[in-house]
Order: structure tokens, then sequence, then C-alpha cells
């Protein structure tokens, strides 16, 4: 069998969609490293040792970025390709086809000028596609012929591009916190690759110079910014980027997306008893609405213990807008409640068996860089499919083809699609032959 035949064979087809279909189903359910924060997910951790093949072997925890998944969308694009060729043979032999000469049992027989008909036909909407033989084919919305041929081109599109989305597939997420820079090296960020990434160079590090939300009366967020500050290389001069919820940036190879994620990171120095000191930053989200806190909870290094905090947007609890609000924390071992405080910046109090000193509060989000290429193609090939779907509906094709025979005209109406639509037009044509003739 030829490979072409093979691959669109309708058991071929139907397989691989099957298969694609069943992947991307999967990943609805098995969490992915691509739907948190990159890390591999907890549930390959609690495999037994046995299904460790699982997430090494198949992937299934990371299946976008898999191989033969990769290969899976190869074989459905090379299926689709020659669908697609199959497709434009087709199109071009509807619109370039001429009937035969034999006369139909269903056509209408006209006593009309050939001269005369043509001119009304044209008046109608159909222009002449082909003649020969004593037989003339007119043909209203030529362009529908194309619209099957313009979805699969479309499918062809979307399809290759996204398999050029997961072989170079090149993600960086990082989180920055205000007032300093992130370099970005091992352990700073995590990065999400493809079967086939392209090397793209990362900047030096990255700064959060300013956040700023917005937010409707009823509290929901109505806007996201973020003033970046990128350094190509140590001692480079910084290039300042804004980007915002919808509204991306540009930096080198990179597109800068601003994630819909933020809050406040407290700066903390915990002491021992013994004197011994550490400091630890504590992400908290930012509260949904002024009446609610942000909370959070982080373990303490080094310890069995947990750290739980909280904050309010507002200490009157009046607005959104952020207006110095404390930090209120607690100290916890298991289900034991070993104290808790509330902070301002620069305050020390004892919790628990530490003593610990709010030394910095300031804004922390996440910011995405996206170095995968084939997005561009992508919505290109939907805005093919959905070219061809309104040609497909919108300008359906039909024909009239006249014949000649002893004098007499005989004319048949063909429309491949919502043919029973299409009888009013047909006749009413014919009733403008016969008052015109008469």
């Amino acid at each position: 069998m030829k490979p072409a035949k093979f691959l669109t064979a309708r058991s071929t087809v139907m397989t691989l969609l099957i298969a694609v279909s069943s992947a991307l189903l999967l990943t609805c359910f098995l969490p992915q490293r691509s739907s948190g924060d990159g890390n591999i997910p907890p549930w390959v951790g609690r495999l037994p040792e046995q299904f460790h093949f699982l997430s090494s072997l198949l992937g299934l925890d990371n299946i976008v970025g898999a191989g033969w998944f990769a290969f899976l969308v190869g074989l459905f694009s090379c299926s689709l390709i020659f669908s697609t060729l199959a497709q434009y043979k087709t199109a071009m032999s509807q619109a370039r086809r001429l009937p035969s000469g034999s006369i139909p049992d269903e056509s209408i027989r006209l006593k009309l000028s050939p001269s005369l008909l043509a001119q009304r036909l044209q008046t109608a909407g159909y222009r002449l596609a082909g003649s020969g033989e004593g037989v003339e084919r007119y043909v209203k919305n030529r362009w529908g012929y194309w619209g099957n041929f313009l979805i699969h081109l479309g499918l062809v599109t979307v399809v290759l591009f996204s398999l050029v989305y997961i072989v170079t597939r090149h993600r960086v997420l990082l989180r920055l916190t205000g007032g300093e820079m992130t370099l970005l090296t091992p352990g700073n960020f995590v990065e999400m690759k493809g079967v086939m990434p392209l090397q793209r160079r990362l900047p030096a590090g990255i700064s959060l110079i300013r956040l700023e939300p917005r937010f409707w009366k009823n509290d929901k967020l109505e806007f996201l910014s973020s003033e970046l500050s990128f350094t190509d290389r140590p001692g480079s001069q910084p290039r300042r980027v804004d980007v915002a919820l919808c509204d991306k940036s540009q930096y080198g190879p990179f597109i800068v997306y601003q994630m819909n994620a933020y809050g406040r990171a407290f700066d903390l120095l915990f002491e021992s008893p013994r004197g011994e000191r550490h400091g630890q930053r504590f992400f908290l989200p930012y509260p949904p609405s002024h009446m609610k806190a942000g909370y959070g909870d982080t373990a303490l290094e080094g310890t069995d213990l947990l750290l739980k905090g909280k904050f309010y947007t507002d200490s009157k609890r009046q607005s959104m807008k952020l207006n110095s609000p404390p930090l209120y924390l607690r100290l916890q071992r298991g289900q034991e409640l070993l104290g808790e405080v509330t902070l301002q910046p620069g305050a020390a109090k004892v919790l628990g068996p530490l003593k610990v000193t709010l030394t910095r509060s300031s804004w922390w989000t996440d910011i995405l860089l996206e170095g995968s290429r084939g997005t561009t193609g992508i919505f290109a090939g939907f805005a093919v499919i959905l070219a061809g779907v309104l040609i497909s509906y919108c300008l359906v094709p039909r024909e009239i083809i006249v014949r000649e025979s002893g004098g007499t005209l005989h004319l048949q109406q063909v429309a491949r699609r919502f043919a029973l639509f299409y009888r009013e037009e047909f006749a009413d044509i014919i009733q403008a032959r016969q008052s015109g003739e008469s």
C-alpha cells in the first residue's frame, strides 16, 4: 500500500485522531509540569518503583513535551497534508469540469435564444465557467468549491505549527520581588523545554521596578501591570520592558507575559534561643477583597515547624488599595499552636520558641518568558479554517447547465449543498425566462 493511501485511509485517520485526542484528554486528568510551576507533579513521587516508567519513559507528567506525542502529531500532519492535496485536486476538478452533453430527465426545456439566456443568467449572478460540444456551464459563488480545501489547509497549518510549538517549546517562569534583581541562574527559575528546543540565551537578570494592580468597585481585578528592567549580561545597560495582563511585550527572542499571580513578599529574620539566625521570604497572595485576607503557609527551613500567615490590604478593611497592612503570623508543630504575632515592618516579636523580625515587605509577581515558536502559525491556521467554513456555508456554489438540442435549450440546476433551498431561485429564473420570451 502506498504511504499516501495508508495515511489517508479512514481507519488510519480515525486511529491517529483518537490517539492524539486521548493523549490531550489525559492531560486533563493527570497534572502536568506545564500546568503548575514546571516541577514534577506530586503524583509521580507517589508512584511505586515499578511504575516509574510512566514518568521517565512515557513522560505522562509532560505529555505535550514527550517525543511519542510529537511523533503522533507528525503522523497526523502527514495524513492531513495528503488529504489537503486530495481536496485541492477535487476543488480544481469541480471548478473546471464540463458535464456531458446527454440531456437528463429532470432538465427544463426553454425556447429562448442563447444570448438572451446568457444575459439573464449573468444578471442573476451566474458566470460562464466552461462550454463545449453544445453544453454551457454557469456557476454562481464559484469560490464555494474551495471551502473544504481551505478547511483542510487550515487544519494542516494548525497541526504543523502545533508540532513546531511542541518541538521548539521553551518557557521560562520566574517569580520577581520588587526592589531587587533576580539572576537567571539554576534554581531561580523554572524552565520547560520541548523535544528539540531552540537554544536561546536568557537575560542575565530581571528586576521588578513597579507593580500596579487596579480594581473595580466590586474588588475584582481590573488591571495588572509591571515595569521590568532586563539586563542582557552582567554590567550591561538595563532595558525597560512594560507588560500587563493581555498586553505582552517582546524582549530579544522571548515574548514577555504578565501572569495573573501577585501579592506581597515578607522578608522575615528568625533567631533561635541559641542565637542562630536565618532569613526566610514568605510569599502571600493578594487578598481577593477588602474584607478578606490573603492566606498562605510555608515550612520553616531546617525545622519541623509550619508558618502560617495572612494580611489585609487595608488595616481598616475599607479599600483594595494597599495601606501599610500588618502581617499576622502563626507558628505550628503539627496541629499544636506554638504562638501567634502581628508584625509591622521593622518590628521584632517572640513567636513560640523563636524571635521573628519583619525586615521588609515588597511586591511579588510571576513573569513568563515564552521562547517557543509556532503560535503565530496556529492562529493563522484557525483564521484559514474560519474562512473555509464561511465560504462553505455562505457561498454555496450553484450551477445551471445549459444544453442545446434541436433549437431548444435544456436547463438543469445543480447544487451540491442545501439543494432544496435553491429550488425557488431556479424557479424564479425559469419564470423570468418565460416572461422574457413572451
